[in-house]
């Protein structure tokens, strides 16, 4: 599942659907740690979002309009002859309607078609724990983005230590806080157990006594991984969608802001009353739904993806020396652009200047890191071509 925080932008989002009520803590302003005790200041305040109260006002919001619900689990969908779709549940419980959109997470692989030859999904996870403790070392007014500080090296080494995670930390009172031990990306997923114990560690070496449990948090997201079929008659909305963004994990910021384009084109596709049996010999009854999937997918979104998902591969790549190196060079870059990339609102073409700009600043070791990766991993040769079919086009 998502993280319960997310940057600025969602502050933005939840104003403007009228969910600002779901925003229970917010921060002045997020840091980031490295391998110093000089924080590096994000500039942004951060927001805590409870999933409890947005799921509670969505459920809200679909009662008022009439949404109904039906308590089983779907085999499989069918196209019928006349144009419809049947979704077919258990116990065969059938369900005959017009355009089918499939929401049911990452794990919707029976239900839809996803682009052949695409890149191998990783996974970001994490263990965290809600605790009251002694000795919070951190500032109640800062939110703890990233803490890359090796607690570890004035300790005798353990394998643990060889993995790249870092410290995400919310403090909600001077001795209340959210910690949660994060691996960004790996190919395969890090054994929760392994990541509980590399946060007991680490707070145990940082002097931090943990006097009560409030709320222990597991988190397993796929990222990168293909796209849908955008020719397929069935639709998709998030994580089924891979809405999830391949660098952050983040999907709940881009599923809130662009739910409301994209009920809009399903909503026009349906008052076109397209599949319908009287329209069933028309051309082909998969081109409406190709409208919507161009507002959720259009290639400039695909040219994007490209970019994160050539990043997401070569983070798999570094140790925790070269991550703590490329987030260095990262930060170094102009605020507008770091800030954009973490925002999700840089176009296709900053991102070639947000690459430009991380060459010319990063030291040799990484340069020559990216030029490899580019020239050997699959992931540059599809961002290459995801780029130029663009251009052409």
């Amino acid at each position: 599942m998502d993280k319960s925080c997310l940057l600025l932008l969602i502050l933005f989002v939840l104003l403007d659907l009228g969910l600002e009520s779901c925003i229970e803590h917010v921060w002045r302003d997020t840091i980031v740690y490295l391998d110093s005790n000089e924080p590096i200041f994000i500039g942004r305040p951060y927001g805590r979002v409870s999933r409890h109260l947005l799921h509670e006002a969505l459920l809200r919001r679909c009662h008022e309009y009439g949404v109904m619900y039906l308590n089983s689990k779907v085999e499989k969908i069918i196209e019928g002859s006349n144009g419809c779709s049947i979704v077919v549940c258990e116990k065969n419980y059938m369900i005959t309607c017009r355009l089918t959109t499939v929401a049911s997470g990452a794990a919707s692989g029976k239900l839809l078609e996803y682009d052949v030859g695409g890149p191998r999904v990783s996974v970001q996870t994490a263990y965290g724990v809600e605790v009251e403790v002694e000795n919070n070392p951190y500032d109640p007014d800062l939110m703890v983005f990233m803490d890359y500080r090796d607690y570890m090296k004035e300790k005798q080494r353990c394998p643990e230590a060889e993995y790249p995670t870092f410290l995400y930390a919310m403090p909600m009172s001077p001795t209340r806080v959210f910690f949660e031990e994060t691996c960004l990306a790996s190919r395969n997923a890090m054994p929760f157990d392994l990541l509980k114990k590399k946060l007991m560690s680490r707070l145990d070496t940082m002097g931090v006594k943990v006097l009560k449990v409030y709320e222990e948090e597991w988190s397993y997201i796929p990222v990168g991984g293909s796209l849908p079929n955008t020719e397929q008659k069935n639709l998709a909305f998030g994580a089924a969608a891979s809405m999830v963004h391949p660098a952050t994990g983040y999907s709940v910021v881009r599923s809130l802001s662009e739910a409301p384009n994209y009920a809009s084109a399903i909503a026009a596709i349906l008052k076109k009353d397209i599949f319908c049996e009287k329209n069933s010999m028309m051309q082909t009854y998969r081109s409406p739904s190709m409208l919507a999937w161009k507002v959720l997918w259009p290639q400039e979104r695909k040219r994007q993806r490209s970019f994160f998902l050539f990043g997401l591969a070569l983070i798999i790549e570094l140790d925790i020396e070269g991550i703590r190196t490329f987030f260095q060079t990262f930060f170094r870059l102009p605020n507008w652009m770091w800030q954009g990339f973490l925002g999700s609102t840089l176009s296709s073409v900053d991102l070639i200047w947000f690459a430009f700009y991380m060459f010319v600043l990063a030291p040799n070791s990484m340069r020559m890191c990216l030029v490899r990766h580019l020239l050997s991993d699959p992931t540059g040769a599809t961002m290459l071509k995801t780029y130029l079919v663009y251009s052409q086009n």
